[in-house]
């Protein structure tokens, strides 16, 4: 995570250099996303009642257990009432709509103004038509973004700027306060931290219903985070010292972390990536396009906190009141962390910098 904070601090200066290789073609990805794309529907989400967090003692005794963090501790259920959701998060043209139309000068940090010469000619009109009407809002809300805002500006990536036309689809990366302002203008709000979870914990349940619950002996590499110890099979089929087998000595992985195949994380793109193909689908932990996901809920104790022995100050230095949780993880956050259904991170609700985005709810 720190190398992640290395990498947007890095993205304020333009004399970083790319990675070595071949540069992403995002004039070709931006036509691609607008083909794919189709309307973010809103998703019912049932009441339900949820389990959060893990039990890890601060000591040796009792079986084998995850680590786990003092905010993941104790593990507790907490009831989460019924709500809908956004398929998928604030996009970039979401976004940048709602400045138009608000005539805000202000833009996120994710973005910037860019020299003359930088945009090319927008080819087959991936500037600012919308195919397949995938972005037009459902909320009263429905001008079309105009190509006068678009010119002159772009999105900072770690391959330099991409004009903002290439770079519609992919979610916006904001502060809390800039997307809360934009949420509540497109007639939603950002969801709490139960509510994240409630919807996690709502599209795992159905990932598993549609596989048929089959819990499977292996488990594909793209799901590595999975694995115990590094092995190429979960749980392990070699016995453990004490001639108890580690089926019944380890917890279950997938009780404790997401499934993230086709998810934007772990440095698989070094770049945010299109979410607009997702309008029609609940968007689960990790699924947002490779950015960190926003909550409402402010840091602070719950119930059972206590700082833990050898890292007293990992949580308590930012029960301050000014921090909000966000879950999930970015595109260069490694798959450990984001699958990590108990993992809990957290940002000032007014910093810039970070890579994390949200997606809209409303009370039903």
């Amino acid at each position: 995570m720190h190398l992640e904070t290395l990498l947007y601090m890095l993205l304020q200066s333009d004399k970083t250099r790319p990675p070595p290789g071949v540069t992403p073609d995002f004039e070709a990805l931006a036509r691609q996303a607008k083909t794919d794309a189709v309307p973010n529907q809103w998703a019912k989400v049932s009441a339900q009642r949820i389990a959060v967090g893990l039990d890890d003692p601060e000591n040796d005794l009792g079986p084998d257990r995850y680590y786990g963090w003092d905010n993941e501790k104790p593990r507790r259920e907490v009831d989460v009432a019924a709500f809908e959701a956004k398929a998928r998060p604030i996009t970039n043209e979401d976004y940048a709509r709602y400045l138009e139309q608000t005539q805000k000068d202000s833009l996120p940090a994710s973005w910037s103004t860019t020299p003359a010469g930088i945009e090319k000619p927008a080819g087959n009109g991936t500037a600012s038509k919308q195919g397949n009407g995938g972005n037009l809002y459902m909320n009263g809300h429905s001008d079309r973004l105009t190509e006068a805002y678009l010119r002159g500006k772009a999105v900072k990536t770690v391959y330099g700027l991409v004009p903002l036309k290439y770079a519609l689809d992919w979610p916006v990366m904001a502060s809390y306060d800039e997307l809360a302002r934009c949420a509540k203008w497109m007639n939603g709000r950002i969801p709490t931290a139960e509510e994240v979870r409630s919807i996690y914990n709502f599209v795992d349940r159905l990932k598993r219903d549609e596989s048929g619950n089959v819990d499977g002996r292996t488990i594909s590499a793209v799901n590595g985070h999975l694995v115990n110890d590094g092995v190429e099979e979960s749980p392990p089929s070699h016995p453990s010292h004490n001639n108890h087998s580690d089926t019944e000595q380890r917890p279950d992985p997938r009780q404790f972390f997401a499934d993230l195949e086709n998810c934007n994380v772990g440095f698989k793109h070094f770049h945010p990536m299109p979410v607009t193909q997702n309008g029609g689908t609940l968007s689960g932990q990790g699924e947002i396009g490779g950015v960190w996901e926003w909550t409402s809920s402010v840091l602070e104790k719950h119930e059972g906190f206590e700082a833990m022995g050898l890292y007293p100050g990992y949580t308590a230095d930012f029960l301050d009141g000014k921090h909000n949780i966000v879950l999930g993880g970015s595109w260069a956050t490694h798959p450990r962390i984001v699958g990590r259904k108990t993992f809990v991170n957290w940002y000032q609700r007014n910093y810039p910098y970070a890579w994390a985005g949200a997606r809209l709810v409303r009370d039903i």
